[in-house]
């Protein structure tokens, strides 16, 4: 992956989406301890613009960075995920309900997203891979009503939710429910349903109701 991006990208920016990437996947777990060094190494790069990435994470509440301690994997903050789901919220069902009063009408690229998911479910496809859809699901949603902006902005505050996410995404039969919710949230869109707002809520929160079942199965993940 990384040979390839740096013919697209700058390096600092290749740097950035493999770390950011590999904490937002919980390959970094929270709490962990990580190495310029390493990383480096890892990518045959020099120790600059690793330190740079470094302090561009720690901005964003990625990374905490101590002189003389160490670089840490930031833990999850669950009011901020709180505060998260409740932006979202508020949100996609202003959106979503602006969808419903201009006719239901959505584009044919959603119907080939939840094809996708189906196959990935069915397949027993990755939690990472799934999540990629998830984003782009909704992102068409918010491109629907002329949005995407707005879905842009929301998801670089969505860091600690982000993670929390991949957590209950390993919990049995996950995908399955929430590709069914997605299937659900379309067929109501496109019949015109004004139920169809509540639907999405509990799409938004359910999530929520693993918090204390999380916290209990990783302690040390949580602030």
């Amino acid at each position: 992956m990384i040979k390839y991006a740096r013919n697209m990208l700058p390096l600092k920016e290749v740097i950035y989406l493999e770390v950011k990437n590999k904490i937002l996947n919980l390959e970094y777990k929270p709490g962990q301890m990580i190495s310029e060094n390493e990383i480096a190494e890892s990518l045959n790069v020099s120790r600059t613009p690793v330190r740079e990435v470094f302090i561009r994470l720690s901005y964003e509440k990625l990374l905490n960075i101590y002189p003389q301690k160490g670089t840490f994997v930031s833990l999850i903050d669950l009011p901020f995920v709180g505060e998260s789901v409740y932006m979202r919220d508020l949100l996609e069902n202003q959106i979503v309900s602006g969808i419903i009063e201009n006719g239901g009408l959505l584009p044919h690229e959603i119907r080939k997203n939840l094809r996708q998911q189906k196959e990935l479910v069915e397949e027993a496809g990755t939690v990472e891979e799934f999540l990629e859809l998830d984003n782009e699901y909704h992102r068409v949603i918010f491109k629907t009503a002329g949005h995407e902006t707005i879905w842009d902005i929301i998801s670089t505050t969505r860091i600690h939710y982000n993670r929390y996410r991949v957590l209950t995404m390993y919990e049995p039969e996950m995908l399955r429910k929430v590709y069914l919710e997605h299937q659900n949230i379309v067929e109501r869109i496109e019949a015109r349903d004004s139920a169809c707002c509540s639907i999405l809520k509990q799409h938004h929160y359910s999530g929520l109701d693993h918090s204390k079942v999380l916290k209990e199965k990783y302690p040390d993940y949580f602030l």
